[in-house]
């Protein structure tokens, strides 16, 4: 990813659709202790460990993300955080709980669950959140986009023998409604609009291409969306 793409994400809330509904939902149904040891895995600029904070005051929170400046942000605005830079494939520690927010499709979502199994505590478990297919003909237009961003995109019956054949077992499932997708896409059109008036070239081409993939969700959203799957070892 350039310089210019960080630029139009730095000032984000999020960096994938999500709510504190869904987040709340998991939590539930992996039932995640008050004292519970939790790790954000691709934790972007934090906005998980702050519903993560609220609903489990007394849990021991780390973050864990590649790009340096959204840790340097978390450390800046939530000092209780364990923040760290590094690879969610190589986590350090032990966890009863490990949650992802639309980020495990980078290293794959295989070799993420693979890697997490060393990591969980007993009686751990996973909640994440991936792309899928939600229908069997998706639009061209939609097709064209996924398959530039993300070629080995599945639909829902792949993805969960994906989850089983890397040795879990789902607790449940569930689809991110809207309010999770304009959570995420709200504040990046108005960060696009700001950016505009004074963007160069390089800047230019990402706040189009972003701004076309706003408009692809809005014509096309109902062939794709995030799904939400809360998981543990067989």
């Amino acid at each position: 990813m350039n310089a210019a793409f960080f630029t139009v994400h730095s000032d984000l809330p999020r960096e994938a659709p999500g709510d504190e509904v869904s987040l709340s939902w998991a939590l539930r149904l992996a039932d995640v202790g008050e004292r519970a040891r939790i790790l954000a895995a691709g934790c972007g600029p934090g906005a998980d460990l702050q519903v993560l904070s609220r609903l489990r005051p007394g849990a021991s929170l780390t973050g864990l993300d590649l790009h340096a400046p959204f840790i340097d942000r978390i450390r800046a605005e939530q000092p209780h955080v364990q923040a760290v830079v590094g690879d969610m494939l190589r986590p350090e520690g032990q966890f009863d709980f490990i949650w992802s927010a639309g980020a495990a499709y980078g290293p794959g979502v295989s070799n993420v669950l693979s890697a997490w199994r060393q990591h969980l505590a007993p009686g751990g478990a996973v909640a994440f959140s991936d792309c899928l297919w939600r229908v069997p003909r998706p639009s061209p237009a939609a097709r064209a986009f996924w398959e530039r961003d993300y070629p080995g995109m599945m639909d829902l019956p792949n993805h969960l023998a994906r989850v089983e054949g890397a040795g879990y077992r789902v607790l449940g499932a569930r689809w991110l409604g809207v309010a999770a997708w304009d959570a995420y896409y709200g504040p990046l059109a108005q960060r696009v609009e700001a950016l505009r008036p004074n963007a160069d070239a390089d800047l230019i081409e990402v706040l189009d291409d972003t701004q076309a993939e706003i408009e692809l969700w809005k014509a096309h959203g109902g062939d794709y969306g995030y799904y939400l799957t809360v998981a543990v070892p067989a």
